[in-house]
């Protein structure tokens, strides 16, 4: 079995596509490389002196939803990882200086 990462993203005013990112063999490498997706856009839109919000918002604004999923039948999302959830920690450590 093999988890499928790929990103969803969406444009203004547009459906959004899917994104195929690669397929890994642990849950963890996958999660490993959503949060290297969800690090790029938060290091692509941080301006220093953001405030965690500020720069959450504007990840929310970027419209790229990483997830995973497994290749076996019947699987639709491995549902291990929360990529707000993760952006919102990643966001106070970027803007207090801890990451």
């Amino acid at each position: 079995m093999k988890y499928v990462l790929s990103v969803l993203s969406r444009s203004a005013g547009a459906q959004g596509h899917v994104r195929h990112i690669g397929d890994f063999d642990s849950l963890e490498d996958a999660v490993a490389g959503a949060k290297r997706v969800v690090d790029a856009v938060l290091e692509r839109v941080y301006v220093s002196g953001m405030t965690a919000t500020e720069l959450v918002d504007q990840y929310r604004a970027q419209a790229e939803a990483p997830f995973i999923a497994r290749d076996d039948e019947g699987t639709m999302n491995a549902g291990s990882f929360n990529h707000f959830q993760y952006a919102r920690v990643r966001s106070e450590q970027i803007c207090t200086g801890a990451g």
